[in-house]
């Protein structure tokens, strides 16, 4: 018996009677493939009341949802929590399916990430041990969160348009099975290669009704302060919020990219963003602007991104969708930049 099954066993789970619904991707989470099945082992061993269904294509775990939600999975006994087990694409189609079922109080989410970035579940600070992760979904205690909407289409951390909202599109799903996080890489300097730097009209509105006009190269509409795993764009951004962070990106061309790419991994493009557009230092072009609402337009038909699969086309609009709740540690404050 592993250590982590060891301790879990040992030392009882909370609440371990929740009624738990997993909805699994098997074809997510190549290299974490086993993590699921142990978690699983863990929860029942504590008394938790499993039921385990997978998805058999695209759209599937949103369909699944909608039906756990109404308890037609479990013989009419809805559980308390549907658990997503996969990467960030699968957590979305959960959610849309959760949110989109006919009752006023669907269950709480759950997840087992296993995608490639896992956004959401560093967001939420998940832990990543076996253990520990199985005592979250059996014990924690539900936390209110708020998901986004675009064009009617749900989104949980981010949504974007322009050079992301393409590379995303454009990634091979056999070579992201492959490389991982590498595929992303490979496919944004394909896309910078080619880019003709087509330009996006921003209309933001704030909670107090003040409507704002914006240019930019790329746009990425933030729920969270994580981007791709824990890179940060919008280091104020909370999930039990409302409201979006808009992270505006003004300069085009293919240098632009790279020096966007560059300065995120570095860790820099936030201060850039705290600093309110690079005023008095040389840089690229960039600031977050609170909003309630949002509006892009620009070449009819574009992609929209959201949680790293595209939802949506040109034009879009964006508002805040109903709060629903997720098992996990409660919400840390989100750190300021100096």
């Amino acid at each position: 018996m592993s250590s982590a099954l060891h301790l879990a066993v040992t030392e009882p789970l909370a609440a371990a009677a929740r009624r738990l619904l997993i909805i699994h991707n098997p074809v997510a989470g190549r290299r974490r493939r086993g993590l699921m099945g142990r978690v699983v082992d863990v929860l029942r061993q504590g008394g938790a009341d499993v039921v385990v269904v997978e998805t058999t294509g695209p759209r599937d775990a949103e369909r699944l949802a909608t039906l756990a939600a109404t308890g037609a999975l479990t013989q009419g006994r809805i559980p308390d929590a549907v658990v997503a087990s996969g990467g960030d694409g699968t957590i979305n189609e959960v959610v849309n399916g959760l949110l989109a079922a006919p009752t006023l109080a669907p269950p709480a989410l759950g997840l087992i990430p296993l995608g490639t970035a896992n956004v959401l579940a560093a967001e939420l600070d998940l832990p990543s041990g076996v253990a520990d992760l199985a005592r979250t979904l059996a014990g924690a205690v539900p936390r209110t969160i708020h998901a986004g909407r675009a064009n009617g289409r749900l989104f949980t951390m981010m949504a974007g348009v322009g050079l992301d909202a393409h590379v995303v599109e454009g990634v091979d799903p056999a070579v992201k099975r492959r490389l991982g996080k590498g595929a992303y890489v490979l496919e944004s300097l394909a896309q910078i290669a080619r880019w003709p730097s087509p330009r996006y009209h921003v209309v933001t509105q704030d909670a107090a009704g003040r409507r704002q006009e914006h240019e930019a190269a790329s746009c990425i509409v933030a729920k969270g302060h994580f981007y791709g795993g824990r890179f940060v764009c919008a280091p104020d951004a909370r999930l039990d919020e409302g409201g979006f962070h808009v992270c505006l990106f003004t300069d085009g061309g293919r240098l632009a990219a790279l020096g966007y790419g560059a300065a995120l991994v570095a860790g820099r493009l936030a201060r850039w963003g705290a600093l309110g557009g690079n005023e008095g230092r040389r840089g690229l072009g960039y600031r977050v602007v609170p909003a309630v609402r949002v509006r892009i337009e620009g070449p009819l038909g574009d992609p929209v991104q959201g949680d790293g699969d595209t939802i949506a086309r040109l034009p879009v609009d964006m508002e805040t969708a109903a709060p629903f709740r997720v098992l996990a540690p409660p919400l840390r404050p989100v750190s300021r930049l100096p």
